[in-house]
């Protein structure tokens, strides 16, 4: 802007320097209706800004790039933050069944209530990922105990899909189920892209380790390392933990089920309780195929589920086959009825529990059932009935 003779910088109550043409009464004093109508227009335009980034970035974003001179400058620094994923199960089948309205009304419902969450716990969203979530506790604020409010934020968050499941019911929407991964580790983190277009973002193996720990949850569950157990310390009940071998990581790790967290926070999921399986009077004959990632291997195996539970819990099935699975692998389904007619095609499961080698047999919780196959699941004879 071009200075005029009678044009100051006006620096503000807010830090920020605007152009604001002040006039001189005859004695020299300043208008003080001007002063004040820019101030005005300044704060309007502030909470203009504020309001529209929030919408996109966390408030210590926002006033990380407003208040710092080199909030926008591109680069990052190293540092360890506690790093939360979440992931709706099955929910690109469901999406592939339903109206494109009632998918975006859907979603945008559940990332309304954990969006709430994750800010009440002092986390950054760093992104949504379809129906994903990353969110990061350590910047761009650090505090004592990012990793403890990450677990909690977790923990409500869990809790927090008995009511989203009962709007979606309100709605006719079906319900869903939601895996956690957490994790704590050094990342680099700061603003990342380019001069047209940035995002603040963070970066390194970690954010994958956090990836492939959320890809082992089945619904319901949250699912953390021992970086982050430490980081907590004793006030976390663990419910169950397991050796895995991620991608890209050297050595097996161990990951432990979170149940509950003490101390001030004291919020905790309600026991697990044991889920009984059925004997279907007549074996069901189904097609698998293993997923390798999000993709369906090219082989499909043969395959009889030989008990079910009520699908009104826990969804879990014994599968006997030629074909041995392992623990926490993703499989998708083609159901059959007796006479070899498809009920569905787009089963989805994942492996829990290895249950005998000779014949290969494994238990599976269901992640995905389309309503087709759930209706006709629920009628099936039971042995001995």
């Amino acid at each position: 802007f071009a200075l005029g003779a009678n044009d100051y910088l006006v620096k503000l109550p807010d830090k920020l320097e605007v152009l604001a043409r002040i006039r001189y009464h005859s004695k020299g004093y300043i208008n003080l209706l001007e002063r004040n109508e820019a101030y005005e227009q300044l704060a309007r335009a502030n909470r203009f800004i504020r309001k529209t980034f929030g919408r996109y970035l966390s408030d210590d974003i926002v006033d990380t790039i407003l208040e710092s001179p080199n909030g926008l400058k591109l680069g990052g620094e190293k540092r360890v933050v506690t790093i939360l994923m979440s992931d709706l199960r099955g929910f690109t089948a469901i999406g592939e069944r339903l109206p494109a309205e009632s998918v975006v009304g859907m979603l945008n419902m559940y990332l309304e209530r954990m969006t709430e969450i994750i800010f009440k716990y002092n986390g950054t969203i760093d992104e949504f990922i379809g129906d994903a979530i990353l969110a990061i506790f350590g910047a761009p604020v650090v505090r004592d105990d990012d990793a403890q409010r990450a677990v909690a934020c977790a923990l409500e968050m869990q809790l927090a899909m008995d009511e989203v499941n009962a709007t979606n019911r309100q709605h006719g929407f079906p319900e869903v189920s939601m895996g956690i991964g957490i994790n704590t580790g050094e990342i680099v983190v700061g603003n990342v892209g380019s001069s047209r277009r940035t995002k603040y973002g963070v970066v390194g193996r970690h954010v994958n380790l956090t990836s492939r720990i959320e890809s082992y949850t089945v619904g319901g569950q949250i699912l953390i390392p021992d970086s982050t157990r430490l980081a907590c310390g004793n006030i976390l009940r663990i419910d169950n933990q397991m050796e895995v071998m991620p991608k890209g990581v050297k050595e097996p790790i161990i990951i432990y089920e979170v149940g509950g967290i003490g101390s001030e926070f004291g919020i905790f999921l309600p026991e697990k309780q044991t889920t009984e399986l059925y004997e279907l009077a007549q074996p069901l004959p189904i097609l698998f195929t293993i997923l390798e990632g999000k993709h369906a291997g090219r082989d499909a195996y043969p395959g009889r589920i030989i008990r079910l539970s009520d699908l009104t819990g826990e969804r879990l099935a014994d599968v006997v086959s030629e074909q041995a699975c392992h623990e926490l692998n993703n499989l998708k389904f083609s159901l059959f009825d007796s006479e070899q007619h498809e009920i569905s095609g787009e089963m989805y499961a994942k492996v829990t529990l290895a249950l005998s080698k000779t014949p290969p047999m494994f238990r599976v919780n269901f992640t995905s059932i389309p309503p087709e196959a759930e209706q006709f699941l629920s009628q099936l004879p039971l042995a001995g009935a």
